[in-house]
């Protein structure tokens, strides 16, 4: 053989060699890089803040502790998170850069409509979505890439349903934010269960509305039995205003209404004694007893958003203990089908917000919801 021969053999072989090694580090960029990186898209300003906060940091606590203890495999666990403010454009501005930019192929969310403007995007790109604030049989069936670690939508509004019914309310009005589509959800599950011929009429505000005086007016011409608050920030004036107007009826709501300081105070002290779903840990859990001591350590205070700030410590803590561990896949796409099949896997995990067990539809069950009764600005649990 000749030498010019060798050489050409020489140099293709070589490119081969440099060849092969891009595409290795290309295919194993979760294995390669010195951090194993989570991702997280929710609102951390504007009027929701604190349920991507308290989320945030949840998903903190959970990783300092799983780092302190050496990582995943010596591996440190980093959080790139970005802000959405509760705005769907914004979700999916965030989702991609973080999968196109930080290369995450794991993120938790906490904006509904984001998970729903992502969802096709995610089961393109290979990346696993994992809702830790909401989820309903909407969520589930987007595809396989969507999971929920989170209350049902249809649970918060049941048990309130259920409460209605108990009381014998005939006449209900509803009064809902226009945020996204997960208030109208719940109004609509709310219904579904009291029945169409109960609620007399439903009215919508939109975000950063002051005045509700025109709507209230209006259900209390119609001498209600009660009211269903569902919304954000805004949603406190209006309570504050419908007790200024004589609207003195039972009020009825969700955890995001009741517990949120910001709404507390901007009710100025209207919404105490609201009857509301509620998810609260069981006093004699010590997964729970545990993450508030740390949680409390590291910010001050104890939660103030249980559904935000616990779902997302045990989503994170899923991941870390559960699932993370685990992949072995030497691409993307090996990597997500096996975490998609170690979600599927969860059963009787023992977290903050109980003893969980992922459905085949990607949807978590355990999770507790029953009422209570905001008494003094503090929950009080009431009934089943």
């Amino acid at each position: 053989m000749s030498n010019k021969i060798k050489w050409v053999i020489g140099i293709i072989v070589l490119i081969a060699i440099v060849w092969f090694g891009y595409l290795n580090k290309t295919n194993n960029s979760d294995t390669s890089n010195e951090t194993i990186k989570i991702g997280y898209i929710g609102p951390m300003t504007g009027g929701v803040a604190i349920l991507g906060t308290e989320a945030l940091g949840s998903i903190e606590v959970a990783v300092e502790k799983a780092n302190a203890n050496g990582g995943i495999d010596g591996k440190m666990i980093e959080i790139i998170a970005e802000d959405d403010q509760y705005d769907t454009a914004k979700s999916v501005t965030a989702y991609e850069k973080l999968t196109k930019t930080d290369k995450v192929e794991t993120i938790i969310m906490s904006t509904y409509g984001g998970v729903m403007a992502v969802a096709e995007k995610a089961k393109k790109d290979n990346v696993l979505i994992i809702d830790s604030l909401d989820c309903d049989e909407d969520i589930a069936n987007l595809n396989d890439n969507i999971f929920c670690i989170a209350k049902e939508t249809k649970d918060l509004a049941d048990v309130i349903a259920d409460e209605a019914i108990k009381k014998g309310y005939k006449n209900i009005a509803i009064v809902h934010a226009t945020n996204d589509n997960f208030m109208q959800s719940v109004a609509d599950a709310f219904v579904s269960r009291v029945g169409n011929k109960a609620v007399f009429q439903v009215e919508s505000y939109t975000p950063q509305t002051t005045d509700f005086k025109t709507p209230l007016l209006k259900i209390k011409d119609k001498n209600v039995d009660a009211v269903v608050f569902l919304g954000y920030d805004e949603i406190g004036i209006a309570i504050k205003q419908a007790k200024e107007l004589g609207l003195d009826k039972p009020y009825l709501t969700i955890p995001s209404v009741a517990t949120t300081p910001s709404i507390q105070d901007a009710s100025k002290g209207a919404i105490d004694g609201i009857y509301f779903s509620f998810y609260a840990p069981l006093e004699t859990n010590p997964v729970a007893t545990k993450f508030y001591q740390d949680f409390e350590a590291k910010f001050g205070h104890t939660p103030y958003v249980f559904v935000a700030s616990d779902q997302a410590y045990d989503t994170a803590q899923i991941l870390i203990n559960e699932v993370l561990p685990k992949v072995t896949g030497k691409t993307q796409e090996k990597r997500i089908a096996q975490k998609i099949d170690l979600l599927q896997d969860v059963k009787n995990y023992k977290g903050v917000t109980g003893n969980l067990t992922m459905k085949d539809d990607g949807r978590i069950n355990g999770i507790l919801i029953r009422l209570f009764q905001l008494e003094n600005m503090t929950p009080v649990y009431v009934g089943n």
